[in-house]
């Protein structure tokens, strides 16, 4: 599942909101993460849903990101993953040499796949071309938080 924070907060934001956003790393606009589907991660997501927007990414929206934005901790360094190299000598004992296997890891949701999300600092992306449309009104009713499902590929286009 692909989580993008979208909107900040006028006045005080409630304290278990704040500590969800912050589990999930979306401490910022235009942040995002892949997180694994699970139940009790879809009910994190409707606790925050009015901050943020999610859905089901595909394989090449996935690619898109990790080769435009993806970044990885190593040595408390923040490297962006333009090399090979970075990903075999950090995940060569899990079979994994090129940043095509960690996308694939990424999008199927692997046995890897808590690994990876450590080792990855979170996506900051840029706002999408045209800008959100009605932030304060769920995607349902043509806005723009919530579950976009596959949608979401598009957004994320709108944002590479």
């Amino acid at each position: 599942v692909f989580v993008m924070r979208i909107t900040t907060v006028r006045g005080p934001m409630p304290q278990s909101v704040r500590k969800i956003l912050q589990s999930l790393r979306l401490n910022e606009l235009n942040n995002a993460v892949v997180v694994k589907r699970s139940d009790k991660m879809i009910e994190m997501l409707r606790v925050v849903e009015p901050y943020i927007t999610w859905g089901y990414p595909s394989l090449r929206s996935v690619h898109n990101l990790v080769f435009k934005y993806g970044y990885g901790q190593v040595k408390d360094e923040k490297i962006a993953l333009s090399s090979n190299t970075i990903i075999e000598n950090k995940f060569a004992e899990q079979g994994m040499l090129c940043i095509e296997d960690l996308v694939k890891q990424l999008y199927e949701v692997g046995q890897h796949f808590d690994a990876i999300t450590k080792f990855m600092c979170v996506f900051k992306l840029t706002p999408p071309k045209g800008g959100f449309r009605r932030v304060a009104t769920p995607f349902k009713q043509n806005g723009a938080w919530g579950n976009r499902a596959e949608k979401i590929n598009s957004l994320i286009r709108k944002m590479l």
